[in-house]
């Protein structure tokens, strides 16, 4: 792969929105006119090239459509064609009987069409008063069938087994486990239970797969007036199979909450993830789309109408509210797994298929106060709560003295008193070690609090504090000094030797630096892509099934999804103990490991 392609792409989808176009990126493609072939067997185009001879109506004839639809593809045919000459040409497919439907309740147009095996467009053509509105319960349409719904064009091979007949298929190359159930109207599911061993091993070209009988189905099968088809389910992919990503923001909003920068930086280091794990056997296909303001949401709500996204494994996008609730109602609808990559929803209690990227630091506390517990014990905890001061952790240090209470270990708490130095003096004990949390987490507290203590021994106690002192660099110096701890979802080591590998990758394929900010985002993008990719790759698109075994060696973001009730989405319960170390460096734990 040629992957400098992938940026050329990008660039092509930024001008294309910025025209009201809509493009998409693909990541395992080698030039963009693979890309368009890629689009054009979508939508049932073809490219032919014309013979000696040949005229646009004996073209048309031939392919099933007509002149004026050649010269909607390519509009300079009017001038005449030539022999050699490439013409885009859409075939109308002409159904050779139509079969019955009873619309059901929850049913929707492009449910139906899937449960056939159909497009929407070949639904609405069948039957030419049907849309949103007309699509009712109890109303029944046509169904077009193309040719022999249930034949199989692959060499197949039968054998007895008691009363039924189980039919044993050759896995050709390219095929998957999605589209072999398409082809004998089966399910995934009920492949995947013929077939135990794919769980583990995959679906590899030369194999056998058993393709259940219709009595040994689990799924529902729907009768029709000729054939016999089975509800197609979200789309699948199993372990090794091509996996396919989209990722969707507002790349162009000049107003959004996300500086547009930022968001191109995380979609950059994101394409850095994609190339890393090909060369690891990654199989990916990567769709990108713009998807308008934060507020409007109609360029999105259009864009999840298209086959490209009803047809992806994983979602990863959206910023606002807005965004994200739109996008979250289509999980809900399509069974599609969609990551929220910054912000959170109240629906994760009733949405399986989403994954929260990241969590409030308040929402940690439990799993910050245990570690707490367990790593200071022993010490003398001494809270510094200074008058005047803004005192916006006292909802973390009250929730911690709680717990230190119930397991019996005691605390002080100092700082009225107007002298910082003798009040921290008289509350360091010499027969234990001590630990300072002060109630602020502001630079103005931690600054006082360091020149405060500049004249006792460094070794007479240790600090406890906040995600905000990282971005603190003139207080580094003192931080290390007493060996302070801190917490936080997010903390990059800019010594460690993987992330100046990854800041010298950004600068050479991108040849600019990363946007100096807290978090960064071409690390949030590149250990997004690495987390969730990784799982598809080692898991295929039910991955959730096994996301305990998920471990990755990310950059900047600590990253752990919990379910906490059966049915409910994923949280990152991912969280970070950081300890300055004397002199220079840093020690990371990610706690929820």
């Amino acid at each position: 792969m040629k992957f400098k392609s992938i940026l050329v792409l990008f660039l092509i989808l930024l001008i294309s929105f910025a025209n009201n176009n809509r493009i998409v990126g693909k990541d395992n493609v080698s030039s963009v006119s693979e890309s368009l072939v890629l689009l054009q067997k979508r939508n049932n185009v073809i490219s032919y090239t014309v013979k000696k001879g040949e005229t646009l109506y004996s073209i048309a004839a031939t392919h099933n459509t007509t002149v004026d639809e050649i010269y909607k593809l390519n509009p300079e045919s009017k001038k005449g064609i030539k022999a050699g000459e490439q013409l885009l040409i859409k075939q109308v497919k002409t159904p050779s009987r139509y079969s019955s439907h009873k619309i059901e309740a929850k049913e929707t147009m492009y449910s139906v069409s899937k449960m056939y095996n159909i497009s929407v467009e070949d639904l609405k053509e069948a039957n030419p008063s049907l849309g949103e509105d007309t699509f009712n319960i109890g109303r029944t349409i046509r169904i077009p069938v193309f040719g022999n719904a249930t034949q199989v064009t692959n060499e197949t091979v039968e054998r007895t087994t008691g009363t039924n007949k189980e039919t044993k298929y050759k896995v050709k190359k390219g095929e998957t486990l999605y589209s072999i159930g398409r082809a004998y109207n089966v399910s995934v599911e009920d492949l995947l239970d013929a077939n135990p061993d794919l769980k583990n091993g995959g679906l590899r070209e030369g194999i056998s797969v058993n393709i259940p009988t219709k009595q040994e189905r689990s799924k529902q099968i729907v009768s029709t007036t000729n054939t016999s088809v089975t509800k197609i389910e979200t789309p699948y992919a199993s372990k090794g199979e091509t996996v396919r990503v989209g990722v969707l923001l507002p790349f162009l909003d000049d107003k959004g909450s996300v500086q547009k920068e930022k968001l191109t930086e995380y979609y950059e280091g994101f394409l850095l993830a994609v190339k890393e794990l090909k060369s690891k056997g990654l199989n990916a296909e990567i769709y990108t789309f713009d998807i308008g303001t934060e507020r409007d949401t109609k360029k999105l709500e259009s864009l999840l109408g298209t086959n490209e996204m009803k047809n992806l494994h994983l979602i990863i996008g959206g910023v606002s509210k807005q965004q994200i609730d739109v996008l979250i109602r289509f999980s809900k609808k399509t069974g599609i797994k969609y990551a929220i990559p910054f912000g959170s929803s109240k629906e994760i209690a009733s949405t399986p298929t989403l994954f929260q990227m990241t969590t409030p630091h308040s929402s940690l506390y439990p799993e910050i106060i245990s570690t707490f517990r367990k790593e200071f014990s022993n010490y003398n905890v001494i809270f510094i709560s200074e008058a005047g001061s803004n005192n916006d952790k006292s909802d973390f240090t009250e929730e911690l003295k709680k717990e230190l209470t119930r397991a019996s270990i005691q605390f002080k708490t100092i700082g009225s008193s107007g002298n910082l130095l003798t009040d921290i003096s008289s509350a360091l004990s010499t027969s234990k070690k001590n630990i300072l949390i002060p109630t602020s987490s502001s630079e103005a507290t931690l600054k006082r609090i360091l020149n405060a203590t500049s004249s006792i021994s460094e070794n007479s106690f240790t600090l406890f504090g906040y995600p905000e002192w990282q971005t603190y660099t003139q207080q580094t110096s003192g931080l290390q000094k007493h060996e302070a701890h801190i917490y936080s979802i997010f903390f990059l080591d800019e010594q460690q030797s993987a992330v100046q590998n990854f800041a010298n990758e950004y600068k050479r394929w991108y040849n600019k630096d990363l946007i100096n900010s807290y978090p960064k985002y071409g690390y949030l993008g590149y250990d997004t892509g690495l987390y969730f990719l990784t799982a598809l790759r080692k898991n295929g698109s039910h991955f959730d099934q096994n996301i305990s075994d998920i471990h990755v060696p990310t950059l900047q973001s600590a990253i752990y999804f919990k379910q906490q009730v059966s049915n409910e989405g994923f949280v990152n319960r991912g969280i970070y103990f950081i300890r300055y170390k004397p002199e220079s460096g840093i020690e990371k734990t990610d706690i929820s490991k």
